[in-house]
């Protein structure tokens, strides 16, 4: 257990003692709690000291250190809310704060926007760290000895104008927060070049769950209706269900994949596809590219009048023993376990999903000691539980893999690695945890983001290995780099 998990760890257990101090009304027990959320303040100095260093990228912080911070803080000012030494409203505002700080992270997410970090987030946690101290001096100071002396100017009054202070920050942080994402939203920005005259076809895949649905084959048939597109299916009784396609969409530039993730990879692996510009309709049950392709939008690829633009998106060449693979996204370790344990299939996308994933979070290994190779320079990564890398950022259900922006077509391989800090009996609840913030556009510990041109991983003991949503196998090895560009049609 490393020093940064001991230091978060005695902040949380100083907590409790803190409390029944202050209920114990003396002035003996009241300088006892003080000095110790003093110490509570100065080990999350000496914390951020330590986290200053995640640059290095073989060094991570604790996983319960956010979470240690907000429990402190909350719950001491609750207590002081609830003995009215506190108005409610500051306590509300604190907690409006943070809701509209998460929600309008996890639109950013949706909408493939970046919020960059700024200083202001420490300022507000030391602010309130310090309305608190303030609030616990002012109960010593109503004890004996102090009670008549020049400290008293520590009063109510003084830890209300405080108070309004970081009130202020609060609102400033929600101001920043909301304008920024809901400004960029409405703005829309798009990339690539717009698509004047559509002569699209479309390809269509039986096979996936949801042409099953008639609801789906409805919209399928709207959209290829406004679209003014033929629909073209996929064999389902050939070995290679591209037999016979080549001639049928020689005379068409944009041609677009009906189906599911492993649809459109296929697609990517299919050699004279790759001149042609790949739309996608979601027809599937996980469809990552339906919320690339459409940033986050719902229905606007059945309207004709939300044009599709064309650019450029790096494939990725996948390297095992297994063979090769061109994708948009990979997975190592147990999140590959998911589509594995979901090769028996319902119509029932999500629950099959669910429940595959389930059945991975306690069948699979989730602590793998890995060798890391990124542009030639070597690292170990030790209690890994999984590694994702893609030109895509999305994985499964809406959830972001890799927080902040991708540049689409820099020929870098992007990726995020879940790597615990911990002991590996907290692997999977870990993983859990890092599926939470990565939804909210947050990376922090224990996910660890990088990116380069080649980047070869070694294992001891295999790895399962899934390349967009198929599941390809086991490997001791794996490299993966961008081989060559793509065009796409997104709205």
């Amino acid at each position: 257990m490393n020093i940064a998990i001991l230091i978060t760890l005695l902040r949380v257990l100083l907590l409790p003692i803190i409390i029944i101090l202050h209920y114990q009304h003396t002035g003996f027990a009241s300088l006892i709690a003080v000095l110790l959320f003093f110490l509570i303040i100065l080990s999350d100095m000496f914390d951020g000291v330590i986290a200053r260093r995640r640059h290095e990228i073989t060094r991570f912080g604790s996983v319960l250190d956010p979470l240690s911070d907000k429990l402190i803080i909350y719950v001491l000012l609750l207590i002081f809310a609830l003995e009215e030494n506190l108005l409610w409203i500051i306590l509300l505002v604190f907690i409006f704060r943070d809701f509209v700080v998460n929600y309008s992270r996890f639109i950013a997410a949706k909408n493939d926007l970046e919020i960059k970090e700024y200083s202001y987030r420490k300022i507000k946690a030391i602010f309130q760290y310090t309305l608190i101290l303030l609030l616990l001096l002012n109960e010593l100071f109503s004890y004996g000895m102090f009670r008549d002396s020049f400290l008293a100017i520590f009063d109510l009054g003084l830890v209300f104008l405080f108070a309004i202070l970081v009130i202020l920050l609060s609102i400033g942080s929600v101001l920043y927060y909301g304008i920024k994402v809901f400004r960029n939203v409405r703005k829309n920005i798009h990339s690539g070049t717009e698509v004047k005259q559509e002569k699209m076809i479309i390809l269509a895949n039986k096979k996936s769950r949801g042409y099953h649905d008639a609801y789906r084959r409805r919209l399928l048939k709207l959209f290829s209706k406004r679209r003014k597109s033929k629909i073209i299916y996929f064999s389902i009784k050939k070995k290679d269900m591209y037999q016979g396609i080549i001639k049928k969409v020689r005379q068409f530039k944009h041609i677009v994949i009906a189906g599911g993730d492993g649809s459109f990879e296929s697609a990517l692996n299919y050699k004279p596809l790759w001149k042609k510009s790949l739309g996608f309709f979601p027809l599937g049950a996980g469809n990552a590219f339906y919320s690339y392709f459409y940033k986050g939008k719902r229905f606007e690829y059945l309207r004709s009048r939300f044009k599709f633009r064309e650019m450029e998106l790096d494939v990725l060449e996948l390297e095992c023993e297994i063979g090769k693979r061109q994708t948009l996204f990979a997975t190592i370790g147990i999140d590959s376990e998911v589509p594995r344990l979901t090769k028996t299939r319902t119509q029932h996308g999500f629950f099959d999903y669910f429940s595959a994933s389930w059945q991975g979070l306690f069948r699979g290994k989730a602590d793998y000691d890995l060798k890391i190779q990124i542009n030639g320079k070597k690292y170990s990564w030790n209690n890994c539980i999984n590694i994702n890398f893609g030109k895509v950022p999305y994985y499964g259900f809406n959830i972001r893999s890799f927080p902040g922006k991708m540049v689409p077509d820099d020929g870098l391989v992007y990726g995020l690695a879940c790597v615990s800090p911990h002991s590996v009996i907290w692997n999977k609840l870990i993983r859990i945890w890092g599926l939470i913030i990565t939804m909210f556009c947050i990376n922090k510990p224990p996910m660890l983001d990088f990116k380069g041109k080649t980047i070869m991983v070694k294992s001891e003991v295999p790895f399962p290995v899934q390349a967009g949503g198929e599941f390809l196998g086991y490997s001791n090895w794996l490299k993966v780099k961008v081989v060559r560009t793509q065009k796409v049609l997104v709205i």
